[in-house]
């Protein structure tokens, strides 16, 4: 006979509660877990929302940076009436926009810039601050900021940073050293050879990479440099260390003298180092020059820096052969070409002082100006690309 098993009927309804109550605790679970992943889609949302709007407001940040930098003017040539889209370095200055976004953005962008002169010990340059606010989507202040310095820099100047520096070794399309001479002929070995003047007897190899003069020979006078080859020099490479100084004279014996456009015949005269001079010899083609009523007579000078490292030369090019005695005839007066290019305040080898100190590779452009001793050496210019002005053509008194 089998057992009765049946459940009574109250332990049936006590068996329906429990049911009831796991699904309602079930149900109450999975509604917390539909409220977090929906709290945290919103949180994904606002995330990537203020992405996007941090990254537009960096953007509107950048651009505003780089719309000043490209100012194409230190000053409006008519201030009262400025041309319409034509931004001054002068007009870089502090401003506010409610509205700097894009109209079709879902938030408002506040632009500032903040704008204030540089520690005046410092070269011309102005600090800016360019920072954008806004609400995100919960109203929650947000902003970026971004702080940069733009330098009063003439925008006309921009075309001499193709233009490399004459006293570094920065090689030119040529793929030399850039104080080595136009007319040096590149022997294709990393050398090159240069005949200084078709009068003299002598050729220099320089080094392509460094512009050092590191061979001498000698050759026969009316010896072109565009007819020697390695072979011929190659018996004289490696004998010597020196390094070149060259420029021009040009003349200028109108009254007052003009140093921007000088076309007077050339006189005869010497190139020397002096004032315990190192160990130089110097060549000119002054007799070619003189013999055609030229006007610019070309120098180049081989200096044999000391044994120090590094080594270098110190000491002042002068010109000799020139009247310049008050009592001579026709005296004259020789000024150099000089000025502080760099705007640093002090005068360089490179910008042809007085008297060069510690010497350490080529200079080129070391230029002078013979006048009539009774004139006075021309200011000249600066270079002013909106006036017409491409060079320096300052000058101060050299000799006597």
């Amino acid at each position: 006979m089998k057992a009765d098993r049946s459940k009574s009927p109250g332990e049936r309804h006590a068996s329906n509660g429990v049911a009831l109550i796991e699904a309602l605790v079930a149900l109450l679970i999975l509604a917390f877990g539909m409220l977090a992943l929906v709290g945290l889609q919103g949180n994904l949302r606002r995330g990537a929302d203020l992405s996007k709007q941090r990254g537009e407001a960096i953007r509107l940040a950048q651009k505003e940076m780089e719309t000043l930098r490209a100012y194409s003017v230190l000053t409006h040539p008519d201030p009262v009436n400025p041309v319409a889209g034509v931004l001054a370095f002068a007009d870089i200055a502090s401003q506010s926009n409610a509205d700097a976004g894009d109209p079709n953005s879902n938030a408002v962008f506040a632009l500032t810039r903040s704008v204030s002169p540089w520690p005046q010990d410092q070269s011309p340059q102005t600090a800016v601050r360019v920072r954008v606010d806004w609400l995100d989507r919960a109203a929650g202040p947000q902003f970026v900021m971004i702080d940069s310095v733009i330098s009063r820099a003439d925008p006309g100047l921009s075309a001499a940073l193709t233009v490399p520096p004459t006293s570094l070794t920065v090689h030119r399309p040529a793929g030399r050293e850039s104080s080595i001479p136009v007319g040096a002929k590149d022997l294709g070995n990393g050398r090159s050879v240069f005949v200084p003047t078709s009068i003299d007897t002598v050729a220099w190899v320089f080094n392509n990479l460094s512009g050092i003069i590191v061979g001498k020979c000698t050759v026969a006078t009316g010896t072109l440099a565009a007819g020697l080859t390695p072979t011929d020099v190659l018996s004289c490479s490696n004998n010597a260390f020196g390094y070149l100084l060259s420029g021009f004279v040009r003349f200028s014996f109108t009254s007052p003298p003009d140093s921007s456009s000088p076309n007077s015949a050339a006189l005869a005269l010497d190139v020397g180092l002096i004032d315990m001079p190192p160990a130089h010899e110097c060549y000119d083609d002054s007799a070619q020059v003189t013999a055609a009523s030229g006007s610019t007579i070309s120098y180049y000078c081989i200096v044999y820096p000391n044994n120090a490292v590094p080594a270098v030369w110190s000491a002042r090019l002068n010109l000799a052969g020139i009247s310049l005695a008050a009592g001579d005839p026709n005296p004259r007066m020789i000024c150099r070409y000089s000025a502080d290019y760099d705007g640093n305040g002090a005068i360089s080898n490179a910008e042809h002082p007085a008297s060069y100190v510690n010497v350490g590779g080529a200079l080129a452009r070391q230029n002078f100006l013979v006048i009539n001793a009774a004139e006075s050496c021309p200011a000249g210019h600066a270079v002013d690309p909106a006036a017409g002005f491409f060079t320096n053509t300052a000058t101060v008194q050299h000799q006597p």
